[in-house]
Formats: structure tokens, C-alpha cells, sequence
């Protein structure tokens, strides 16, 4: 008879608990990206030691929008703050129009080729705002010390490689996220492939959340599969150990109503688990079983488990 699979202990999750992802494919994407953005900054003749002028940079962003990229980047302005700070200058009445909603970095890119005013201010903005008096009433120290392209626009090739690998954090970070997904989802299929044994995403009644991972069904989970990876800390860990507390407080008792056998899979892994060594407790504790990447393998022997039999297409 085949040995059942058992749920590993905490000390078993301490111990096997990876500090960070590894993935050459994911490193070698962002490498990509940032050699994409010195080559267009090369091809915009931003790099050098001499000095670039207002009127210079007007010139190569009307020739090419996408030279804006570079520019905050350079700056190491994050779109999402830009796109505050337009906000902010819409509202104040910097710039005409008013605010209802808004734009996005395409729309801002689309208006500043139509309309030269608004390219100026623009250009003017990132530049040279951090001596703009007025705006010291509305933009923390923080944010508008930045807006100065013209002490940093004449950085060399290496430098820009340096701000550009940083900048790339959060956009590194949230792919990390979907590349540790895949891996789970990577076994999934592997079993609907030799089983037949389908599995969703989405939002499921059957638990009132979404769910990352249904097998088979979203309206008739067998095993439900929540997965999180952080490399760093944040308040919502916290909050996080508290929902899936929820859901598997959900499962038992319907387990309970219905003499069922329905599991609730938590997959976490990360330094940031390790640094948060309480939440992580209850991430295992409040689960019937518990994954992290150096025993993802088991997953498809808790499918096959605890998936009843007539979900088996293939066997």
C-alpha cells in the first residue's frame, strides 16, 4: 500500500525555507530590459560628459516619446509617482484642463507629441523642478529633489546601468511572484496531463475569496492552493496568515457539515517568511498541508490523494 502523505513539521519548514528566488530566465529578462534602455539612451545621445540642455532634451523627446522611459528611469522616478505628480499639477492648475481622472504614461506621452506647451512643462518639470519654489508646497522633499536631469543627465553609460538594474525592483518583484505561480502551476499540469485532473483560478463561492489554484473545479474544490513568496517584510504578512486562517476555517466546517476530506494547501517561501517567523507559524499551522519550493513535488501526490476518483479522466 502506498504511504500517505503527511504534512512536513514547522521545524521541517524552517529549515527547507529558500531566502531567495533563483531563476537565470527571470535574471537574463530583466538584463533585457535595462540593455533595451541604454541602448535607447544611447541612441538619444544622453550618455557622455557633456552637458544637456533643456532645449536638447525637448528635442529628443518630441523625435522619440519613448526617450521618456529613459529619463525617469534615469531619474529613478518610478512611473507611478510621475504620473501623481502630473496629477498633482493638473489639479493645482499648472496644467490646463482640470483633473477628472488620471492619465496614463500613453496618454501623456500621445499629449506631450500634440501640444508643445504641455511638452515644455513637461521637460521643464523633470529638468529642473527641484528648484521650483511653488511646488515645494505640494511635493515632499523626497520626490521633487529628484526631478533634477540637469545635475544627472550627462551620466555615464555605467552609472545609468547601475540606476537602471535599480529601478527595476518592483517590476522585478512582481515578476518573481508569477515565475513562483508558474512553478506550482507547472506541476498541475503535469498531473491533468497524466490524470486528467483539471484545476482553476479565480474567485470561488465555495470560500467567498479568490483563489489561486482550484483543483479540479473553482465551484467543487478538492484541494484549494494559495501560494505567496516574499523576500521582504510588510504589515500585510500579517493579514495574509489572517485570511488564510479564514479559508481554512471555512473548509473544515464544511468538511465537518458534509463528512468530506476537502484540504487547504498553503504554499509560502521567501526571507520575508523567515523574517516573520510568527506569521509563518500560523501560515503552517492553519493548513492541512504546507509547501514551500523544496518540496513543491508533493503537491501531485495531495492531488491524487484527495481529488475523488471520478476526476480522474485517465486511468
Amino acid at each position: 500500500m502506498t504511504r500517505s502523505i503527511e504534512k512536513i513539521s514547522f521545524e521541517q519548514v524552517w529549515k527547507s525555507a529558500s531566502v531567495f528566488y533563483l531563476n537565470p530566465s527571470l535574471e537574463d529578462e530583466i538584463d533585457r530590459e535595462v540593455d533595451n534602455l541604454l541602448e535607447l539612451a544611447a541612441q538619444a545621445q544622453l550618455s557622455g560628459v557633456h552637458p544637456i540642455r533643456e532645449e536638447d532634451l525637448r528635442k529628443k523627446i518630441v523625435q522619440n516619446p519613448a526617450v521618456l522611459d529613459v529619463i525617469l528611469r534615469d531619474l529613478e522616478l518610478s512611473e507611478e509617482k510621475f504620473l501623481r505628480i502630473i496629477s498633482l499639477l493638473r489639479r493645482i492648475g499648472r496644467i490646463e484642463g482640470g483633473f477628472d481622472a488620471e492619465w496614463s504614461l500613453v496618454r501623456i506621452k500621445s499629449r506631450i507629441s500634440q501640444d508643445p506647451n504641455f511638452l515644455s512643462q513637461i521637460v521643464s518639470l523633470l529638468f529642473n523642478g527641484c528648484n521650483d519654489g511653488e511646488l515645494t508646497a505640494f511635493i515632499p522633499r523626497y520626490y521633487l529633489e529628484s526631478l533634477n536631469y540637469a545635475e544627472i543627465g550627462a551620466s555615464t553609460q555605467a552609472a545609468r546601468k547601475v540606476r537602471y538594474k535599480r529601478s527595476l525592483i518592483g517590476t522585478y518583484g512582481a515578476k518573481k511572484g508569477h515565475h513562483v505561480e508558474a512553478e506550482i502551476e507547472n506541476v498541475l499540469r503535469k498531473v491533468e496531463s497524466q490524470y486528467g485532473i483539471p484545476f482553476e483560478q479565480g474567485r470561488s463561492r465555495f470560500v467567498e475569496t479568490d483563489i489561486d489554484f482550484a483543483v479540479p473545479s473553482l465551484d467543487d474544490p478538492w484541494v484549494i492552493i494559495m501560494s505567496s513568496f516574499q523576500e521582504t517584510t510588510s504589515s500585510g504578512q500579517t493579514n495574509k496568515a489572517r485570511d488564510m486562517l479564514a479559508i481554512y476555517d471555512r473548509i473544515r466546517h464544511s468538511n465537518s457539515r458534509y463528512n468530506e476530506k476537502r484540504i487547504f494547501v498553503n504554499f509560502a517561501d521567501g526571507g520575508g517568511w523567515l523574517a516573520r517567523r510568527r506569521d509563518l507559524y500560523r501560515l503552517w499551522e492553519n493548513c492541512h498541508f504546507f509547501l514551500n519550493l523544496s518540496n513543491l513535488g508533493d503537491l501531485e501526490k495531495i492531488v491524487l490523494d484527495f481529488v475523488p476518483k471520478k476526476y480522474h479522466e485517465k486511468n
